[in-house]
């Protein structure tokens, strides 16, 4: 039961800790990237990382919110019937 209990705050902390963050500044974005890459021992491309920021910030604000952030559906929307 105490490790059920654990596993459940663990969990819901992971998800509001996941929660706090809806908007990134390029640069903040390009840190966050660049220590992803140190974590896991990949070498980092500051361009690639910020044309995709670039790319993902729709209304060229400088602030890329979490709406920007998730993938876009390339699933056209079903027709309509008639």
């Amino acid at each position: 039961m105490k490790k059920i209990l654990l596993f459940i705050v663990v969990a819901m902390t992971g998800i509001a800790a996941s929660a706090g963050n809806n908007s990134w500044t390029k640069e903040a974005w390009l840190a966050h990237k660049k220590d992803e890459c140190e974590k896991a021992g990949k070498p980092y491309n500051e361009a690639m990382y910020a044309a995709g920021f670039e790319r993902r910030d729709v209304n060229k604000d400088g602030i890329m919110t979490i709406e920007e952030l998730r993938p876009q559906s390339t699933v056209p929307p079903p027709a309509e019937k008639k």
